[in-house]
């Protein structure tokens, strides 16, 4: 009876884990899908159509349920760390921190009987051995959404890193031509919605912010955080400085675009230095040690055979 309580419990949590993830992926497309709309690209009308179906109810569930369970965890300044940290991974929604918090109680609710059914065969007894899975795999279930947000902001920071000097260039080159930076941009976010979705993103959140009536320097410093990239970060400063000096903005593009490219040449170079010895303890610990043995082996079987001969 315990056991089928467990798996009860297991399933209704699994079932809440799935719609919070969906809910978050789902308002992250739904967001998308608006941007494109706003300017003048184009979205893929079925997954478009799911998520305004799907996301309104389940996204009112979650945050019902993160806003019960998060009672003095989602507040002030806490609540504001947690949604720019949302932000910077792309998830958009205005209710993403309470929907987030939600996922992590449901990871909880699942790892926690997980934990206890892998303890059973252990044998475990006693209110710890009961007590003890259930600690590990709610600590687990609270940590492991933040390990996966940190890792889609690590990734969507490189992917910024990669995508910025294509950016740049095509600034450089619309500027050069004659177009304005909101003309550039546009092109920017146009040519890139496939090549650099990310940068695309951005650059498409700031067009929108500064086409509402957004200051370029206030539209720019927002960029800023939400990518919580330092090559975003320099970019900004100098378009803002070069704006206030009055100096040319194609000359200072087209310097800063060399200096991304130096920038990842060195980084490539210190790879590629890097490599010997990071290849050094696989050969060591795995390839010889197979090298040793198929080297050996058959010497000291034929010098175990003859010095059975000799005996004989």
């Amino acid at each position: 009876m315990a056991q089928l309580l467990l798996v009860v419990l297991l399933a209704l949590a699994g079932l809440t884990l799935a719609a919070g993830a969906a809910t978050l992926l789902l308002s992250d497309h739904g967001f998308n899908a608006r941007l494109n709309t706003r300017l003048g690209a184009t979205a893929a009308p079925s997954a478009q159509g799911l998520a305004g179906r799907l996301t309104p109810q389940a996204l009112h569930l979650l945050t019902r349920w993160g806003e019960a369970t998060g009672k003095g965890a989602l507040e002030d300044d806490r609540r504001a760390a947690l949604r720019l940290r949302l932000i910077q991974a792309g998830f958009y929604s205005d209710r993403a921190a309470e929907a987030f918090f939600g996922i992590r109680v449901a990871a909880a609710l699942v790892l926690m009987p997980i934990a206890l059914l892998v303890s059973l065969p252990l044998g475990l007894e006693g209110s710890l051995g009961f007590l003890a899975p259930l600690m590990v795999g709610a600590n687990l279930g609270f940590f492991v959404p933040n390990i996966l947000l940190d890792r889609r902001i690590a990734e969507r920071r490189e992917a910024m890193r990669l995508g910025l000097p294509d950016a740049v260039d095509l600034l450089v080159v619309s500027i050069e031509a004659g177009a304005t930076l909101s003309a550039g941009i546009q092109r920017l976010v146009r040519e890139f919605a496939e090549l650099h979705p990310v940068v695309s993103e951005q650059f498409g959140i700031l067009l929108t912010e500064i086409q509402a009536g957004a200051s370029r320097a206030d539209a720019l410093n927002r960029m800023t955080k939400r990518s919580a990239s330092e090559e975003v970060g320099s970019l900004v400063t100098m378009l803002i400085q070069s704006e206030a000096v009055g100096t040319s903005l194609g000359g200072a593009l087209r310097v800063f675009s060399d200096e991304l490219r130096k920038a990842r040449y060195l980084e490539a170079e210190r790879k590629a230095a890097e490599l010997p010895v990071k290849l050094a303890f696989p050969l060591v610990l795995l390839i010889f040690p197979c090298l040793l043995t198929v080297i050996f082996i058959p010497v000291g079987l034929q010098l175990l055979s003859t010095l059975s001969g000799m005996a004989n």
